[in-house]
């Protein structure tokens, strides 16, 4: 048995290691044990090191109002991901004869990486949650390196210390539980260990990791102080496991050491003592599944919350399905979803989580029936790579030990995923991490004990000319898209310029239109109306919201036609006032580069006023002083909160005909309007006062008076 220290050198040669430079090696080596510690140890003087030396680099980072800084590590990583898996596709064209089993998982994991790299085109989350999305960097290229650069000796080593790392934050757990502190409520219940997580459920998925993988350790010792560490550290982590409460985290366990103790393959069922006990604690914790957070009485009676709770909440999560079965909602969209497709039947529960609290459904809200399938197969191949193991690695070697035991770790996880989501979500993104480089450590013992035929030297320098050539023809074919954009760039800089010197003149003049109105001469609450509705950051953006941009974006590739410009205030001026109504790219384009430049010359004030002055209300009026005289025969001073959000709602659809205006139009304008205003100015516009404003009458021009109906 290898010792613990965690070397960074190895006499075993290997294909890809050794095009991978020494220095950079221990770089990236010291990266991987410092996401170790900032995801399984958080809330830790460990992991309170690391913060301090991120605030250095990045001082908003950690600052959930603050989201520019992590926008710009969401593409550091995105842009380093795709670095590793261009190294991969390289090394799998130029250098491996045929494929193996490991080169297949490896395949369906990149394979599975592209969903999420896809989802930054595709999700259709509101806001893109650049910052709860980081986690799938780290776990995919810390895969990447586990599987393509670690030697064996390091395979081995890098494993012990995850297992001991997780072994801390179970110490952590049993003692802060222990002592009272750290707590987790559970409603009819009492407390549960949570460690230094906010939750059990982030805890016990890092238990189910490391009590397999440790028992396995044990029995490889020969010294029989180092066969009790491990077994000290099974323990406390079986321990801790416990202490969390979770009914879908026992019965993993349970399933993962009885596969230990019966399994023909098991180091450990040779061992009579050994496996007769661990068929006792399988046994103990299948049974106490059916009892525990019941108060004795068995799983499924009338007041288990928690079971009717979770049946609530697959119900749902069908229902989210439904919205897009094909490619999902995109990473992170459970919880908007959720809410959208709340029923009476679950809201009883009073609901917090983010996901369906099952991993497969959870993977097709995300990712749809594609993702689903691809996840499916990736187990597939996973297991034809295990099976290889077992087949052609002698039992004597200390691979195939190690390799047993991350078995039975993703068993347990694979099991827990009927009842829960312990992995592949950013609550659980510990897990995530420990069970992506377990699978690349598997992927590099197999490579290691069994590695892939390569072609001679002739042969690779051969590949790498023909690889060079596909990437020059790729290139060849995109240059005229590139040449294309470029020009569409060029055309909508040149339309830029060209309004540029109306744009000075309104930054000292008014328009001579006998129509136009001043911003002093509206009602303030019509100003706030239009802000919250079309452009609730107008005040704080310079003129382009390129999360709008981003958002509209996602929305015109999913419906794969025009649907959203996201625009803001200051580019619908650009585009109504000094360009064109035209949908083309390159009006897009000069609207963008316009939008820029009026903020360094007009105030917010007079770009509103333009806006409000140009703005389509329908009935075939333009402008804020026809549309309330129009609709209601008022001067827009005088306007009304309800008149206000009524015609600030109509902006996103304005009617052409009296028809259009019926009780459930004007309904649905008024309230797309005051839930932003709820949303933006809280403040100014507290609950009360709009929930008065929308049962309020509006008394229409035409002498019609449209009572809404609440909904």
């Amino acid at each position: 048995m290898t010792d613990l220290r965690f070397r960074f050198d190895s006499e075993q040669p290997s294909t890809t290691a050794q095009a991978f430079p020494v220095g950079l090696s221990i770089i990236v080596q010291a990266t991987l044990l410092s996401v170790m510690i900032w995801y399984v140890l958080p809330n830790t003087i460990f992991s309170d090191c690391l913060k301090k030396l991120v605030k250095i680099v990045l001082p908003n980072f950690l600052d959930s109002r603050a989201n520019s800084e992590a926008i710009f590590a969401y593409f550091v990583g995105y842009g380093l991901t795709l670095f590793f898996l261009a190294v991969y596709v390289y090394v799998r064209f130029t250098r491996w004869v045929r494929s193996t089993p490991t080169i297949h998982l490896t395949d369906m994991i990149v394979i599975f990486n592209g969903l999420y790299l896809l989802d930054f085109f595709l999700s259709t989350a509101e806001q893109f949650p650049f910052a709860l999305s980081l986690w799938v960097f780290a776990i995919f290229m810390s895969f990447y390196f586990c599987a393509l650069w670690c030697l064996k000796e390091q395979a081995i080593q890098l494993t012990q210390l995850l297992v001991l790392i997780i072994a801390q934050q179970c110490v952590y757990a049993v003692a802060y539980h222990t002592l009272g502190l750290r707590q987790f409520h559970s409603p009819g219940f009492g407390p549960r260990a949570v460690g230094t997580f906010d939750n059990p459920s982030h805890l016990y998925p890092l238990c189910l990791i490391g009590i397999p993988i440790s028992l396995v350790f044990a029995e490889m010792e020969v010294a029989r102080s180092w066969k009790w560490f491990w077994r000290g550290i099974a323990t406390i982590m079986l321990l801790a496991l416990m202490l969390t409460y979770t009914r879908a985290g026992w019965i993993a366990c349970g399933v993962s050491l009885g596969y230990l103790a019966l399994s023909a393959y098991s180091p450990l069922s040779s061992r009579k003592n050994t496996r007769w006990m661990m068929i006792g604690l399988a046994l103990i914790l299948l049974i106490g599944a059916i009892f525990v957070r019941t108060k004795g009485r068995v799983a499924g009676n009338p007041d288990d919350r928690s079971f009717w709770g979770r049946i609530a909440i697959w119900e749902t999560a069908l229902k989210v399905i439904a919205d897009h079965p094909i490619l999902g909602n995109g990473l992170n969209t459970y919880f908007q979803k959720q809410s959208e497709h709340m029923t009476l039947n679950l809201q009883r529960f009073n609901p917090m989580n983010t996901e369906p609290k099952n991993l497969y459904l959870h993977i097709t809200a995300e990712f749809g029936l594609t993702g689903l399938v691809i996840f499916l197969f990736l187990i597939r191949r996973y297991l034809q790579l295990y099976r290889f193991v077992i087949q052609t690695f002698p039992p004597s070697d200390d691979a195939y030990a190690v390799v047993i035991g991350i078995h039975a770790s993703l068993l347990s996880v694979f099991v827990a995923g009927f009842f829960d989501t312990p992995v592949l979500h950013f609550t659980r993104s510990a897990s995530s991490f420990a069970v992506a480089c377990l699978l690349g450590v598997l992927c590099s013992l197999v490579n290691q004990t069994n590695p892939a035929p390569i072609f001679d030297g002739v042969e690779i320098r051969r590949r790498k000319r023909r690889f060079r050539q596909i990437i020059a023809v790729g290139l060849i074919v995109l240059l005229p898209i590139v040449v294309y954009l470029l020009w569409l760039l060029g055309d909508g800089i040149k339309r830029a310029q060209e309004a540029l010197p109306q744009v000075q003149h309104f930054a000292k003049h008014y328009p001579k239109n006998a129509s136009f109105i001043r911003l002093k001469d509206i009602s303030e609450d019509m100003v706030y109306a239009v802000v919250a509705s079309e452009d609730g950051f107008f005040y704080s953006h310079h003129g382009v919201d390129w999360l709008a941009l981003h958002r509209a974006l996602r929305k015109n590739l999913r419906a794969m036609s025009f649907v959203q410009g996201g625009s803001t205030i200051t580019m619908q001026v650009a585009r109504y006032v000094f360009l064109s109504r035209e949908r083309t790219i390159s009006r897009k384009i000069a609207e963008i580069i316009l939008a820029l430049k009026m903020e360094r010359y007009l105030s917010k004030e007079r770009i509103l006023e333009l806006y409000l002055n140009t703005a389509r209300f329908g009935m075939g009026q333009d402008g804020i002083l026809a549309a309330a005289r129009n609709y209601f025969g008022k001067h827009p001073k005088d306007l009304t909160l309800s008149e206000a959000a009524f015609l600030a709602g109509v902006l996103p659809e304005p009617p052409f005909d009296r028809r259009k205006v019926t009780p459930e139009f004007v309904w649905r304008c008024q309230r797309r309007a005051l839930e932003r205003l709820c949303a933006f100015f809280p403040h100014k516009y507290p609950l009360e006062v709009l929930e008065k404003a929308q049962k309020t009458p509006l008394r229409l021009r035409w002498g019609q008076v449209i009572t809404p109906q609440r909904r």
